[in-house]
């Protein structure tokens, strides 16, 4: 059954999100549902050439041409991605920023975090001190930067990230970090201005490391929902400052 244009966008990103390591390790059976996935997703979008192509390729990933068949799975798969982006309701398009190739990590960051006017919320449940010094610091300067970890998984390091921010920027950049109940979250997100939700398709930590993932943005009817959740978990959170 074919996708809607709108569901098909997301749903690549979200797979894209979600690439396994497919030119070397073991053909696991998450990768080979992973492919499967792929596979499924190609052939909704009623590309036939694609969806041929990349059951030749997946077909031959474990042999010896393994890196240009997982080079072709990637090239077809952003192709697709494209596509759909183009199909997709104009108000939707732009949800999905995908990191690899020509736009690094860095730079997708910066794009996204640049949209924000007021209020940003990073939310990174293991958070450690690079988050501010490689991410938070990318958003403008007049937006309020706020980061939430939990506090039986942030890293001792975030605590000493917090002072090279205070002696930095002293007040002159909004900066507050709080810590939710100890393993209630589980979500790696970015909140906007209070009124857009994007999702990391990994931990920040390794975005920079990933060839290929993507940020996606949620659909309007989960947004309003999950900005709603985390005002609530953040009114609840306790501050976590170098004093505390």
């Amino acid at each position: 059954m074919l996708l809607t244009p709108e569901n098909l966008y997301f749903e690549l990103g979200r797979l894209i999100a979600e690439m396994p390591e497919l030119a070397s390790g073991p053909i696991t059976p998450e990768v080979q549902r992973w492919l499967a996935s792929a596979s499924a997703l190609v052939k909704s979008s009623g590309s036939l050439t694609e969806a041929l192509q990349l059951t030749v390729a997946c077909e031959n990933l474990d042999g010896p041409l393994r890196a240009r068949n997982a080079e072709t799975i990637t090239n077809i798969l952003h192709r697709v991605l494209v596509k759909a982006e183009v199909n997709a309701p104009r108000e939707v398009r732009g949800s999905v920023l995908l990191i690899g190739g020509n736009l690094d990590a860095y730079m997708a960051m910066r794009r996204l975090l640049a949209t924000a006017t007021s209020d940003a919320l990073l939310v990174e449940p293991d958070a450690a001190g690079k988050i501010l010094a490689d991410y938070a610091i990318l958003a403008p300067e007049r937006v309020t930067v706020r980061l939430l970890a939990d506090e039986a998984q942030y890293r001792p390091s975030l605590i000493g990230g917090i002072q090279r921010w205070q002696q930095r920027f002293g007040d002159s950049r909004n900066l507050m970090v709080r810590v939710a109940s100890a393993n209630t979250l589980y979500e790696r997100l970015i909140l906007l201005d209070g009124g857009r939700a994007w999702v990391l398709g990994a931990p920040f930590s390794h975005l920079a490391k990933r060839k290929h993932t993507t940020l996606v943005r949620m659909r309007p009817e989960e947004e309003a929902r999950k900005i709603a959740v985390y005002a609530e978990i953040w009114d609840e959170a306790k501050p976590l400052s170098p004093r505390s």
